[in-house]
């Protein structure tokens, strides 16, 4: 059902908000999508970085598992970058003693920690 309600929303969304040429799915005021996002989909923000080009990046996700990635622009307009279902949180580390993955390299040493700046 929340499959329906989400696709219904956002063909909603297509339809009623003009895109930007260069986005990639539709696009409006930061403060619509927020309400938007939470109202019919009971996604909240669950993260969110800034690009190297600037950009606000946001993680919305709604406690039943969907997610929906919102990207905003210095000048004010946002646009959907993607959007799905079964988002799952993994656990949080320090930033102090952040793991970094091993890669299989032969000769290299385990993984090791980093202290971030």
């Amino acid at each position: 059902m929340l499959r329906y309600i989400r696709l219904a929303t956002m063909s909603l969304l297509v339809t009623l908000i003009p895109t930007a040429a260069s986005a990639v799915g539709p696009c409006a005021s930061r403060s619509e999508f927020i309400a938007i996002l939470k109202d019919n989909l009971g996604e909240i923000k669950a993260g969110h970085g800034l690009s190297n080009r600037g950009h606000l990046v946001e993680v919305f996700v709604s406690p039943a598992g969907s997610w929906t990635i919102l990207l905003s622009q210095p000048d004010g307009l946002s646009c959907i970058v993607d959007a799905g279902e079964g988002w799952a949180m993994v656990p949080a580390q320090s930033r102090e003693t952040l793991q970094l993955p091993h890669l299989a390299v032969p000769g290299q040493a385990p993984a090791r920690r980093v202290r971030l700046r």
